[in-house]
């Protein structure tokens, strides 16, 4: 068994998970950065030191079962799984302006895709003597902060993503749960509503970093 902590960590595109990536590796972990498409071949001319990069669709599960082969035949085990796959679509619209097919596809890479890989990726995670999921989460997804009136995100009308994160918000508990008398440990993190910490420049302040990390020390639920 490799001693080694390992990670996976899945790149959206904003950045976020090139950062996570880095805070990880800066840990002693073996790192591994999954992204498709145009991502992907961003990261790999980067050259990127220490983090390997890997390119997938989550969407796919015939690519997430050849990661796990690959993983548990290299490692024979995973301890980290970020879960920070996802895109934003239909800004603004009222409920008569709603695309089905976009929000079938915002459900499929920001809700399904994540499932999909918890389902097959957690054979591994068992195999850590003590592994996290982080699921990326955002207080859009939080039914509370959107009844707020004062709420900064309240009136950004994104149906389908506040809708998509406030079923991961409830597969976070659900898996929880499940998983609660296990070695196997699953919260959500939104890092955006933190101090000095912005959404445009995906700014990683020491605020969040230490909160990221202290997470994978805790074995209580976080949503």
């Amino acid at each position: 068994m490799n001693r080694k902590k390992i990670a996976l960590v899945t790149e959206a595109g904003n950045d976020l998970g090139y950062k996570f990536a880095s805070i990880l590796q800066k840990q002693d972990y073996t790192v591994i950065l999954a992204a498709k498409g145009k991502m992907y071949e961003q990261l790999m001319q980067q050259q990127l030191e220490n983090i390997q990069v890997v390119a997938i669709d989550f969407t796919n599960k015939n690519d997430i079962q050849n990661l796990v082969k690959y993983i548990e035949e290299a490692y024979g085990k995973l301890d980290v799984l970020v879960n920070n796959a996802e895109i934003a679509n239909g800004f603004g619209q009222k409920v008569a302006q709603l695309n089905i097919d976009e929000i079938k596809e915002l459900y499929e890479e920001n809700y399904f895709s994540v499932l999909q890989t918890i389902q097959t990726m957690h054979s591994l995670l068992l195999q850590s003597e003590e592994a996290h999921i982080v699921n990326i989460s955002s207080a859009m997804g939080q039914i509370e902060n959107m009844k707020k009136s004062d709420f900064c995100y309240g009136d950004y009308q994104m149906t389908a993503y506040a809708t998509a994160k406030a079923s991961l918000e409830m597969l976070t508990v659900l898996l929880a749960k499940e998983f609660k008398n296990t070695s196997l440990h699953i919260h959500t993190f939104d890092p955006i509503l933190m101090k000095n910490c912005t959404h445009n420049d995906v700014k990683i302040c020491q605020e969040v970093t230490q909160s990221f990390l202290q997470l994978l020390e805790t074995h209580e639920v976080s949503v």
